[in-house]
Order: C-alpha cells, then structure tokens, then sequence
C-alpha cells in the first residue's frame, strides 16, 4: 500500500471537496482548504499530477492500493475543472465589458507573489499614535500626477489581521494598469479597543490621505474606500457617521451583520461569494437592499459563483475578474454617470 501516495491525494481530494461545497461545521479544516482549492487550483493540480507520476515511477500503482489512488486523483481533477470553470464565470457576474484580462502567468506559475516591477511600497507609516495605527502607501514608480486614492481596510474579524494580508492583487492592479495610489492601513484591534475606536481609525487614515496623498501623485478628492469581510463593516461606519466626499465604496466578502445606512451613501460595489461560510451570502444580499431603499447612488451587486471567504488573496481567474470590475467601476467616475 503506497501510503505516503494515498495520504496526498486523500489531503488534495479533501481540499477539492471543501472547494465545491459549502460546510460550515469543520471550520478551519474546511475554510482553508476551500479559500486554497478554489484560488489555486492549478498549483493542487500540479501536486495531483506530480505526486501520481512519481508513484507510478515508483512502481507504487501496480498494487491494488495504488491504482485505487490513482483513480481518486483522477476524480479530485475533474472537480479542479469545475473548480475552474465557476471561476471563469466571475468575469459575466461581475459584468464585467470587454474581453477579460487574466494574468496567465502570474496565475499559473506564481500566484503568491502579485509584486509588480513598477509599483513602489512605502510601509509602515503613523496616521496616530501607536504601532497598530500604520500604513502602507502603494504608487506607480513614474508618479503620474492627480491620480484617484484607494484606501484598503484588511478584513480579520475585528481581532486579527493586517494590512499586508487581502487585496495584494487588487492594489498592485490598480497602482500599475490605473496609476492609482492606493493605502492599506492596519487599524487597533479588539479587544484592546471597542468597534467605534476602530471606525476612528479608519476616519482618521482618511484623513491622513487628504492631507498627505498629494504628495504620491494623487488628488485627494477622488478618494475610493474598499473593505474586506470585517475591513467592509469599518468603511461603511466610517461613511455613514459623517465622512463626506467619498466618491465609491467597494466591499468584498464583507461582514454586514445588523448594518443599516440612514441617509444617502456614495456609490457602491459589493462583491460575495457564492460560498462564502463566514460572512453570508444572505446577509450580503439583505444589506444591498437596505441601502438600495435610502441611496440615490448606485448599488450594484456581484455573486461570484464557487467563490468561497478571501478570495483575493492570491493571482487568481476570481482575483482578477475583481480587479477588472473596480477598475470600471472607478473608470469613468460614478459622480460623472
């Protein structure tokens, strides 16, 4: 019985599993494996095909055992292929126009590393007082002048995470194709600090950058806010408790909970996955329509079919659909619609 054979494709068949379903009650043990399978399926693919060649030279799938795994990775990769095809279906849920722009290489080959030659990273630096309250500034290397601002607020649950963690693809795409400059900022986490010192920090990382993004190329007037998961609660509170001039709100796999806007809001796209198991699909859906009743601006909506929590975490077919669905939603100006 090759059982170092049987053990890798029985952990891959797992990942491909959790990947094509929604199960909440593993937790961790079905989360990470779906977030990797369903962002990086061929790297698995890699693995599958890799691992089975070497036990075939091996001698390893003579025995009954052995072909027995064979046939499972055999299986585990057809449902890489629906794994796949759901995230080639990202770029017509989003709405994406045109032909879509997928970074083969990147995706393929190294997806962990979304560096571009031409963007610059300058970390780690104080909007208040304290190291949790930093951030990191991301601008083209030629400075185009009077570029838009994004600011990105990492997702974590409001206890955890960090401003280098999601949306590596999305600042990198938007700071080199769009000549954005774009802020990732860390904020104080609980339970050190309540909800609403939180929304502080994020007002207060927007004021940062409209005093101090001119000096990346930017104008501070075309100011766009994007969230992940706990990230999106913190922008939308920044919003509706005052903060003004914000031309879009961009929220991906958001945590929307009770949230309920009172007045208008700026326009807004909101990204969810399909699978999602730690923010709802149901609870995006019902936050869209309470903001649909009081906005005048527009809502517009996207349910990325297969896509589980993070899924911009990594180069990817989804990552890049995303990407793609930002820069037209910032290109033209929703205030010039």
């Amino acid at each position: 019985m090759p059982i170092g054979y049987w053990w890798t494709v029985a952990v891959l068949s797992w990942g491909v599993a959790c990947a094509l379903n929604r199960w909440r009650r593993p937790g961790p043990l079905s989360k990470i494996p779906a977030l990797l399978v369903s962002e990086l399926p061929f790297i698995v693919a890699y693995l599958l095909i890799a691992s089975t060649v070497l036990a075939l030279a091996d001698g390893d799938l003579d025995s009954p055992g052995g072909a027995a795994g064979a046939a499972a990775a055999l299986l585990a990769l057809a449902g890489l292929g629906v794994v796949v095809r759901r995230a080639l279906r990202a770029h017509a849920a989003l709405h994406n126009t045109g032909r879509p722009r997928r970074p083969w290489g990147r995706i393929l080959r190294a997806p962990f590393f979304p560096g571009r030659r031409n963007v610059v990273r300058v970390r780690g630096l104080a909007y208040g007082d304290g190291p949790d309250r930093t951030l990191d500034v991301y601008h083209r290397r030629d400075r185009p002048a009077r570029v838009p601002v994004l600011l990105h607020l990492h997702g974590g649950g409001f206890y955890s995470g960090n401003k280098a963690r999601e949306a590596r693809p999305l600042i990198r795409y938007l700071t080199s194709r769009c000549g954005f400059v774009c802020v990732s900022a860390d904020y104080r986490l609980q339970p050190h600090v309540t909800l609403a010192d939180q929304v502080a920090d994020a007002r207060a990382a927007i004021a940062w950058i409209r005093t101090h993004a001119a000096e990346y190329g930017a104008e501070p007037g075309v100011l766009f806010v994007t969230g992940s998961s706990a990230g999106a609660n913190l922008a939308i509170r920044a919003v509706c408790e005052g903060e003004t001039g914000i031309m879009g709100l961009i929220c991906r796999y958001g945590y929307y909970g009770d949230l309920a806007p009172r007045g208008d809001m700026p326009p807004m796209l909101v990204v969810h996955g399909e699978k999602d198991i730690l923010a709802s699909v149901s609870g995006a859906r019902a936050f869209v329509e309470r903001v649909r009743a009081v906005s005048s601006h527009p809502v517009i909506y996207a349910e990325l079919p297969g896509a589980h929590h993070d899924f911009d975490m990594f180069e990817s077919i989804r990552s890049a659909a995303v990407s793609e669905a930002v820069e037209q939603f910032t290109n033209p100006l929703p205030t010039l619609r």
